[in-house]
């Protein structure tokens, strides 16, 4: 096919929404609600319970998607939507095999609930790589079996052409904060990183990061709606998104990712792998270099060379970093005059 030159149009989209939160941050709730504004402001004259009949749910969270139904809420009654439970093992297949059946159905909106146990839960890539490392004892050619598999589900999310919205478990911590009024100490739950392959906020048109009190947080935005936004989670984000995707042009309607381009996420790739390198080096350094047996054994059993820095791979160098953290520091030799 002959190469174009064109001007560049924003296609209509179908969009492509995560959001991480700790436990109890609401993350099934809110994903319900927006999946309920997009349907509201693309049909506005149909009854609810046929707008709830175009949402589905895939839900691995042991059968609690389904527990919302009924419940009221931000001036609505969820009604009764679709669901597809999934058990352990949470193999990723699984997940690219849910995301077919919605469209087959004709599902015009499909919550992933959530995308945490495929990663880390019973069965799940982790538990895979883990396997299969025991198996052959090379830790970086393990994930030649895995991670196919993810990149599989993530082009079942971003190519099938249906709202996507794809939830994922934050990391918990606790924080102790002093109230300045009255002298007393709290401690309040917060999320971090999202349990999921490193840079999936990455593949979405907007990543949501919900607390512990509720309170969303727009960290990524394409669409420039909620960009760098606090707020409450309510239909009407879902109806203004959904107007924001539906006012491109009149072409035909194409899937798309629009979180970041490739060079983007491949610049952010290089940058935390130097860094880490560098952190591996310098720690290698403080254990004796190769005149550390023990050391080199570890490094040589990922890179047959030695040389850490020909490890491109984000999560092998976080694995071999986490493996050497463990060694010992050599004694220093003593001499006696």
């Amino acid at each position: 096919m002959a190469l174009q030159l064109k001007k560049a149009q924003r296609k209509r989209a179908k969009l492509k929404l995560g959001m991480s939160a700790p436990s109890g941050g609401g993350k099934t709730l809110g994903a319900l609600l927006i999946a309920y504004g997009l349907m509201k402001e693309k049909y506005p004259d149909i009854p609810d319970d046929e707008i709830w009949s175009k949402i589905a749910i895939i839900d691995s969270e042991n059968g609690s998607g389904e527990l919302y139904v009924g419940k009221e809420i931000a001036n609505i009654t969820i009604g009764e939507y679709n669901a597809v439970t999934l058990t352990a093992p949470f193999e990723a297949d699984k997940y690219t095999d849910a995301v077919k059946m919605c469209y087959d159905a004709e599902m015009e909106v499909a919550i992933i609930d959530s995308t945490t146990h495929l990663w880390a839960g019973q069965g799940g890539l982790l538990e895979q790589h883990g396997n299969v490392t025991k198996r052959t004892g090379n830790s970086y050619a393990a994930w030649r079996d895995v991670t196919p598999q993810h990149n599989r589900f993530v082009d079942a999310m971003l190519q099938t052409d249906m709202h996507i919205i794809a939830t994922m478990r934050s990391k918990t911590d606790y924080v102790q904060e002093k109230d300045q009024s009255t002298g007393k100490t709290t401690v309040r739950k917060i999320g971090l990183n999202p349990v999921q392959k490193d840079g999936m906020e990455y593949e979405f048109t907007i990543f949501l990061e919900i607390d512990a009190e509720h309170n969303a947080f727009g960290s990524k935005d394409r669409t420039g709606i909620v960009d760098q936004k606090y707020f409450v989670i309510t239909p009407d984000n879902g109806r203004e998104i959904m107007r924001w995707l539906e006012s491109g042009t009149d072409d035909a309607i194409k899937v798309i990712s629009t979180m970041v381009t490739d060079k983007e996420k491949e610049a952010d790739e290089i940058k935390k792998v130097k860094a880490l390198q560098k952190k591996i080096v310098t720690l290698a350094k403080e254990l004796g270099g190769s005149k550390n047996e023990e050391l080199m054994n570890v490094v040589k059993e990922i890179e047959p060379s030695g040389n850490t820095n020909k490890i491109k791979d984000l999560l092998t160098l976080q694995e071999l970093f986490d493996a050497i953290s463990k060694l010992e520091k050599p004694e220093e030799e003593t001499t006696n005059d």
